[in-house]
């Protein structure tokens, strides 16, 4: 029997920042380093789900984290990696899939995020928020700010933001993340490209396993789902309320 296909996104699904966990978190579930020091761990349960699946399936990444941020990851990835919102697939070596690199590039519009960046860098109270835009091999994929009070900031900017954004830029909001990326480029656009040119075996079942609504697009690609009890998506089905 072939191996299980496990596409996942990583970050509030397999791991997460120690403020969001309940009490302190093992020192030996560290599962990625930041270069701010809010670092990612996982709970005995993730742990234990993850040394399953890298174990027994083709555990696949499929992140919004740019390759410079998931390689600082500890866990063992060893097949392909989706990165930067489905702009950048890695191949098991590490090598980008250039083909997937050439469609994205032409898919990506700095001036768009430009435009983003600029409003949160002059228009907004300065310290407020933080805001970049992801960059791979020298092209802009996706602008992204984050409050440095509460998550609630967000609001003042976000509805400014979509309008300046248009239909050209694809808006995400989860907590205190809030991103724009162009129309052309997905987590969905990434894995239905992989599963036709480099996983087209029929025969193995294929998961997807996301915490966001912005997850949902590949997870509807594939056979089965997966979410985590406390996530976005769970709170949209059983209305339970932000967290």
């Amino acid at each position: 029997m072939k191996r299980p296909i496990f596409f996942s996104d990583l970050d509030d699904t397999v791991f997460q920042t120690a403020r969001k966990m309940d009490g302190v978190p093992a020192p030996e579930n560290l599962a990625s380093e930041a270069l701010n020091g809010s670092h990612s761990y996982m709970s005995p349960a993730q742990a234990a789900m993850m040394e399953w699946l890298l174990a027994s399936t083709r555990f696949i990444p499929v992140t919004a984290r740019s390759t410079k941020a998931i390689g600082r990851c500890r866990l063992p990835f060893q097949d392909y990696q989706i990165c930067t919102n489905g702009a950048v697939i890695l191949w098991p070596d590490g090598r980008p899939d250039s083909d997937w690199l050439r469609q994205t590039q032409s898919q990506a519009d700095m001036r768009d995020l430009t435009a983003l960046l600029d409003f949160v860098q002059t228009q907004t109270e300065p310290g407020k928020y933080r805001s970049w835009i992801v960059e791979e091999y020298g092209t802009g994929y996706y602008f992204c700010v984050k409050s440095n009070s509460t998550a609630a900031a967000l609001d003042q900017i976000d509805h400014r933001l979509t309008m300046l954004a248009g239909g050209r830029l694809v808006r995400h909001r989860n907590d205190n993340n809030l991103s724009f990326t162009p129309k052309g480029i997905s987590k969905r656009h990434a894995v239905e490209y992989l599963l036709r040119t480099h996983l087209h075996d029929n025969t193995a079942p294929v998961f997807g396993m996301g915490d966001s609504l912005t997850d949902l697009p590949f997870m509807a690609v594939c056979d089965m789902m997966v979410i985590p009890r406390a996530s976005q998506i769970s709170r949209e089905i059983f209305h339970t309320g932000a967290a």
